[in-house]
This record gives structure tokens, sequence and C-alpha cells, in this order.
């Protein structure tokens, strides 16, 4: 757990502490009760048009993440907690602290909480900075 704190320190450092929100002005009434702690949000080097976003989002005990999208790809590591999810093209996978999943680029995912405790996951993406962060799925 101290090695996860500290390529997280590292992260929000190299960044300059930048702010990166989980919806950039959308609808995002389905993700009450979620907390999203920004990490970085800073171009990424050498990639025109492209930005690398990090967040700690905490989820509480039985809520839903809805099927959301974004215009990049995303990395999740679960932190604490437990839950089920779910990514478009895939089996439902239950993920615990220490789990990791690679989304590819638009493809829709969320998932539930399972268990007594809140969720808290480490989300990192690298997305196209003219286009929204997050879009809600239509599934």
């Amino acid at each position: 757990m101290v090695r996860i704190g500290r390529i997280i320190f590292g992260l929000a450092v190299l960044a300059g502490i930048g702010w990166a929100t989980a919806g950039s002005g959308q609808d995002q009434s389905g993700f009450a009760g979620n907390e999203v702690t920004p990490l970085i949000k800073v171009d990424l080097t050498g990639v025109a048009n492209k930005q690398v976003i990090a967040n700690i989002y905490e989820v509480p005990a039985g809520a839903m993440v809805p099927r959301h999208y974004h215009h990049g790809d995303e990395f999740h590591l679960v932190l604490s907690g437990e839950w089920a999810a779910e990514v478009e093209g895939r089996p439902m996978k239950n993920m615990k602290a220490g789990d990791s999943q690679y989304v590819e680029r638009e493809r829709w995912h969320g998932g539930k909480v399972v268990g007594n405790a809140p969720m808290r996951l480490l989300g990192l993406m690298i997305v196209d900075k003219d286009k929204p962060i997050l879009e809600m799925a239509n599934h």
C-alpha cells in the first residue's frame, strides 16, 4: 500500500497538482454520492491534443457506477473494497483490492459496489482534449 501511495504522490508532483473532474459539465446525477479526488490533469508529452488524467474514486457500499465511456483509454486499480465491474463486450468481473483492468477507448463501463465497504479505485485515463472527459452510455 505504501508503494501505491508513493506512485500517486509522484504523479501528483509531476503534474504540478493539476485538477480533473469526472464530468466536465455533463449531467452526473447517476454518480450522486460518489466522490472524486482529482490527482492530475496534464497534456501528454509529444502527443498533440491528448491529456493524462488520474483520479481516486470512492463509491459507497451498494452504490452504482453508471455505464459511461471516455474518448480515450482508461486503467483501473482497485485500492479497497470490492465491485462487480462491467465493460462492454466482456463478462462481468468481480474485482477486489489489488485487481486491475484496462478499458479501451469508447467502450462503456460501470458496475456496482458489493459488500459492506465502500470501494476506492484509481482511474488513469489518456483522453482526447477536445472532447468531453465522460459521456453517459445509452445501453
